[in-house]
């Protein structure tokens, strides 16, 4: 099986053909390359710059208006929060400083009582041992009465006619 290989003359001549194509495709884009430019150097552009200033100084002017009715919204809305904030801050600051005036006099009382009913550690220390002198002291008068009754029942005597 022989394989059909094309000719140099036949590749040739496709090779010219494609060549030719190629040229008529670049000669028809420089026409239309051309015409282009010659269009557009005919086109004449007149610029009316009184025209377009007006139209920057209308445009200058709307926005100039938003700015002044946005200036003031805003400055309104801001008065009205000033006032309301004023309103409660100036009820909020008396509460504040009212309520620290009555927690700071509590404090001192509470403090002026506590320092007032303290006692030292010497004079804690004389009232325990008394204490315990007098409880030992009660317990020996007990004890005395429970050994002698007749005692106990002579001071009891005693002790309801005074």
């Amino acid at each position: 099986m022989a394989k059909n290989q094309p000719k140099l003359t036949d590749m040739t001549e496709l090779l010219l053909q494609q060549v030719i194509q190629l040229e008529q495709t670049i000669k028809q884009s420089e026409k239309t390359h051309l015409d282009t430019i010659k269009e557009l150097s005919n086109i004449k552009i007149t610029v009316n710059v009184a025209e377009l200033q007006k139209i920057e100084k209308e445009q200058r002017q709307r926005l100039q208006n938003d700015f002044e009715q946005f200036h003031r919204e805003i400055t309104k809305n801001n008065e009205k929060l000033l006032k309301l904030h004023k309103a409660v801050s100036s009820k909020k600051l008396l509460y504040l400083i009212v309520l620290n005036i009555f927690l700071l006099l509590t404090t001192g009382f509470s403090m002026y009582i506590a320092i007032k009913n303290t006692i030292d550690k010497s004079q804690y220390e004389r009232l325990t041992n008394e204490k315990k002198q007098l409880i030992n002291q009660l317990a020996n008068v007990n004890q005395f009465f429970i050994e002698n009754p007749k005692i106990s029942k002579t001071f009891q005597d005693w002790n309801q006619k005074q």
